[in-house]
């Protein structure tokens, strides 16, 4: 969806049968590791909200600040969250199915290159109705230099899209087109298979070209007023560093379905005034939590007072290695996969980060090929390269770079200044320094952005990072390391590895198409070592024992969906 510490952008496509195509666009495919709380639920009343239903509010926490929601702009979790809330893409993540949304039904053309959307009547939270224009606009948005769309290089499968991003082409020459009032074109570069997933992310959603004239365009999000939402709720209120105020969107095109009255959205960037603000009632919903956190309220669990749920969330992190050092250590094949063994992920998962599990391979758990989940037809690759001896391994790398004998140095970036990254980088500083015998020195970026900035620019030697899934195909995380790709933070470049994800890109089998996969993802994990996976994300979310009709997303859609929620007994 976004990397953990937001890396965006990419390039995409090439070619399929119609027959695959057709069936795709019917086809749930579902993310394993989705849960409601409908199914799951404890407990017999609550304390927030109403009732049984109707005329409830609920608070669930914001743990960073957004800077805009503009649709266009959506590049973490927090503005993911809201945006597709608020918004209606063409098509959603219901309960981890695909189902139509702002297009009440949709199809392939005979050759795949082209997508007709037939929208339903939906309106802005105004009472303006949708038009197909709008969506064009908003897939303009996503490639104009202007809006800087982080994620625009996923969209490159549209045809035009590429050219107006790189400054070789005008919004004219993109692939959408509004036929009528009601009737939405989109034609790709090449025909993809999983192109209805693509459209689940938060980008592509509806923006009236009245909202984003002149400089109105770049400004556009900045505030809750200027936006146009389409979504089952509304932001009211935004209160920049202190909460956003949803209300139900009374002009949605399913409102009789909504059952919330509204949701707030306090701000609370420390864990521990999160879990405190839980503990004492004043929120209803708490996510990404820790284990010990969770150990914690086992008693209140048990007992019903409050629901758990914990399911797969689509995400990795990873050690990222600079394949394009300059100065030359981890251009070195057995020296990166020296840093990778000498590292014990299952006590980094159990003393440092307390959540997730220890990961080996790239593709995590609750993401789906076709309609399996991906990782229980593969196993993870990297037991083989993590049973070899690491210092053995150093040493031989060191002696073909020219460094045989020598005390190697190198530089962990960590991601912002804050407590727990420092907690992270440190263990990585130990591990290798006790392990491996090197000096590490950690380097600490200003913020996250600063970060990002400095790692897209290659301006590093090692760091941690992570990807979370765009869409609901392990596409969203081979596409990232094939050579060249915007993504790459490792600069990763192997022919092999192209050539297989590659042909996955149109693979109408999908079973050819999980093997060529999980070839390449032994390229890059354990032959080539350019990257090495530490954890697979896992979604823990402590609940209100009354909120019923909440689900986890594995991959697409926001990362809680809130669309289905009520207050139960």
């Amino acid at each position: 969806m976004y990397s953990l510490v937001l890396l965006q952008g990419g390039t995409y496509m090439k070619k399929v049968v119609a027959a695959l195509l057709a069936a795709l666009m019917i086809v749930s495919l579902s993310a394993c590791g989705n849960r409601s709380t409908e199914s799951r639920s404890t407990g017999s009343s609550g304390n927030s909200g109403t009732g049984s239903g109707g005329g409830a509010r609920i608070s669930m926490v914001m743990t960073s600040d957004p800077d805009t929601l503009d649709p266009g702009r959506a590049d973490d979790t927090q503005k993911n969250q809201i945006v597709l809330e608020t918004q209606e893409t063409l098509v959603r993540l219901i309960d981890g199915k695909l189902s139509p949304a702002g297009a009440e039904s949709y199809e392939p053309s005979g050759d795949g290159l082209v997508w007709t959307f037939h929208l339903r009547s939906n309106k802005y939270s105004d009472g303006t109705e949708v038009q197909a224009q709008d969506y064009v606009n908003s897939i303009r948005r996503v490639f104009d230099p202007e809006v800087n769309c982080h994620n625009a290089g996923i969209f490159y499968c549209i045809k035009g899209g590429e050219d107006f991003n790189t400054g070789k082409g005008s919004k004219e020459d993109v692939g959408a087109e509004a036929v009528d009032e009601k009737t939405l074109k989109i034609t790709l570069t090449e025909p993809l298979p999983y192109f209805p997933q693509l459209l689940t992310f938060s980008n592509i959603t509806p923006v009236p070209e009245s909202r984003t004239k002149g400089g109105a365009n770049s400004s556009y999000g900045a505030t809750a007023k200027e936006l146009a939402q389409s979504g089952p709720y509304y932001v009211s209120d935004w209160t920049r560093g202190t909460q956003v105020i949803l209300k139900k969107n009374p002009n949605y095109w399913d409102a009789d379905h909504i059952k919330l009255d509204g949701i707030d959205m306090p701000l609370a960037q420390d864990e521990n005034t999160r879990q405190q603000l839980f503990d004492t009632g004043k929120i209803d919903i708490l996510s990404n939590v820790r284990e010990e956190y969770v150990t914690s309220l086992q008693s209140r669990i048990d007992s019903g007072d409050i629901q758990f749920i914990s399911e797969p969330q689509a995400s990795n992190s990873y050690i990222c290695f600079n394949n394009s050092d300059p100065g030359g250590v981890f251009t070195n094949e057995k020296i990166r996969k020296a840093f990778a063994i000498a590292f014990d992920r299952d006590a980094y998962v159990k003393k440092v980060v307390k959540k997730g599990k220890a990961a080996g391979g790239l593709i995590p758990y609750g993401l789906s090929i076709g309609t399996d989940e991906f990782r229980k037809l593969y196993d993870e690759p990297m037991s083989e390269l993590l049973s070899q001896d690491p210092k053995m391994l150093l040493e031989e790398g060191l002696k073909e770079i020219g460094k045989a004998g020598q005390t190697l140095e190198v530089t962990f970036l960590q991601s912002n200044p804050d407590n727990d990254t420092k907690v992270i980088a440190e263990y990585y500083q130990n591990q290798w320094q006790s392990k491996l015998g090197v000096k590490v020195k950690i380097e600490t970026a200003s913020d996250n952005s600063s970060f990002n900035n400095q790692v897209s620019k290659g301006l590093y030697q090692i760091c941690q990072t992570g990807w979370g899934a765009d869409y609901n195909d392990p596409m969203t995380f081979f596409q990232c390391y094939t050579t060249g790709d915007g993504n790459n933070p490792a600069f990763f470049t192997d022919e092999t590895y192209d050539q297989l994800v590659n042909a996955c890109k149109t693979e109408s089998d999908m079973a050819r198409r999980g093997e060529n996969f999980a070839k390449a993802e032994k390229i890059l994990t354990v032959d080539k070592c350019g990257i090495s996976p530490i954890t697979f994300g896992y979604q823990n979310i402590v609940l209100n024992k009354n909120l019923k009709g909440v689900y986890i997303n594995g991959a697409g859609g926001p990362s809680i969906e809130l669309r289905d929620a009520y207050m139960g007994k």
